[in-house]
């Protein structure tokens, strides 16, 4: 098996020195050789930009719809893909388009291409419960039972384990894919790994108390969590190697959201209170009433506007004028929020719903709905988003 050459002995060296234990996963486990799987029917359609292509899942079937987010919305499913098994996780790079993804319940993770319409396995020793990829889209994380896995699923290579991690934690790669960040929920104990000289750090995020996921700025300055003990959002600048702030809230905190050109912090509390932060002075833009708890935050329309899911309705507000928000209602609670890459349209799956729920950012009204002919939409994955941070 073809091997990535690590300096693997300064890495053990560093995470000795970090109480932690690095182990080559070569020795454990092995590609599936086997399970390669060519689907004849399709006529060569390669669904290779990033950008326009949407893979919508079923919740209860192996079935994911292809969705062509440039046509008009009269006819825009174009194909309908089989998976080995039903995805509750995956990921797509819009590098080497291929998507990956879980059933979690087996060590295993699928893969499949894009453009061949081949399907393969690697069989891992842990159930994968999140995939992250690096921005060379052919690294992928792989976060399980106090494990993370690094690998490339295209070539098969297996890289790299790093052992005791305390589950449950997050991790995400930073916008450069300089480093991999890996928060403990329980603690906010952070380990790094510096991708470009294979060392390892560490980074304590927050009082040592509980915290939420961790969110990174696009621009890689800011890493920030959600305080589970306070009602407050605790941020670290990255390049000053320091606090930036605490900010506190009127309720538990909602996951932090950092619009996509790093210049705002979108901050709200579980009894729908939000705020907009300066992202460089840490000064409040605005506040703002959403209606109701948060679910999901996204920004659009080259990042002037802000949008919200409760539980009650999508809230569409201006990140930096003091206009009243506006309410878009919904009929059920959303399985994801997508905003494309232009920022000017949100697609959403929705629970009791077999179709794609489609709104204009830029006026917030709805759009026609995409039926997928699915029975229970799920994930609405795509290559390349306006969600840059992580």
């Amino acid at each position: 098996m073809k091997r990535v050459p690590f300096r693997f002995a300064t890495i053990a060296a560093c995470l000795a020195a970090l109480g932690l234990t690095f182990v080559a996963v070569a020795a454990t486990a092995q590609v599936q050789a086997n399970s390669v799987t060519n689907n004849s029917t399709y006529d060569v359609r390669r669904y290779d930009d990033g950008a326009r292509w949407g893979f919508v899942t079923d919740k209860h079937s192996t079935k994911v719809a292809v969705v062509d987010t440039f046509l008009p919305t009269d006819d825009p499913v174009v194909d309908v893909l089989e998976f080995e098994v039903v995805p509750a996780e995956l990921a797509v790079s819009e590098v080497q388009n291929i998507i990956v993804y879980s059933d979690l319940k087996t060590p295993i993770l699928y893969v499949y291409s894009l453009t061949s319409h081949e399907q393969w396995t690697m069989q891992l020793d842990i159930v994968p419960e999140a995939l992250v990829f690096h921005s060379d889209g052919a690294t992928l994380a792989i976060g399980g039972q106090d494990h993370v896995i690094i690998l490339q699923p295209l070539s098969q290579t297996y890289v790299q384990e790093l052992e005791n991690i305390q589950s449950p934690f997050t991790m995400n790669f930073d916008g450069g894919g300089y480093n991999l960040y890996i928060t403990e929920h329980n603690s906010g104990k952070t380990h790094i790994w510096r991708t470009h000289n294979d060392t390892w750090g560490a980074l304590q995020l927050g009082n040592g108390g509980a915290v939420g996921e961790i969110t990174l700025s696009p621009d890689a300055r800011l890493a920030m969590v959600a305080q589970q003990d306070e009602n407050s959002v605790y941020i670290w600048d990255l390049y000053m190697d320091r606090k930036f702030d605490s900010i506190d809230l009127q309720a538990p905190a909602f996951r932090p959201y950092v619009s996509s050109d790093s210049r705002h912090i979108i901050l709200t509390d579980h009894d729908g209170n939000g705020r907009v932060v300066d992202a460089w002075t840490g000064e409040t833009v605005r506040e703002m009433d959403l209606g109701g708890a948060p679910r999901v935050v996204r920004t659009g329309w080259l990042e002037t506007i802000g949008v919200v899911e409760t539980d009650k309705h999508l809230s569409v507000f201006e990140i930096q004028a003091q206009t009243p928000a506006q309410t878009l209602p919904i009929s059920g609670a959303l399985n994801e929020v997508v905003v494309v890459a232009d920022s000017k349209t949100l697609f959403a799956t929705q629970d009791g719903s077999s179709e794609v729920l489609v709104m204009d950012i830029r006026t917030g009204e709805a759009r026609a709905p995409i039926e997928t002919g699915l029975k229970q939409p799920n994930h609405f994955a795509m290559g390349l988003t306006n969600t840059l941070c992580n």
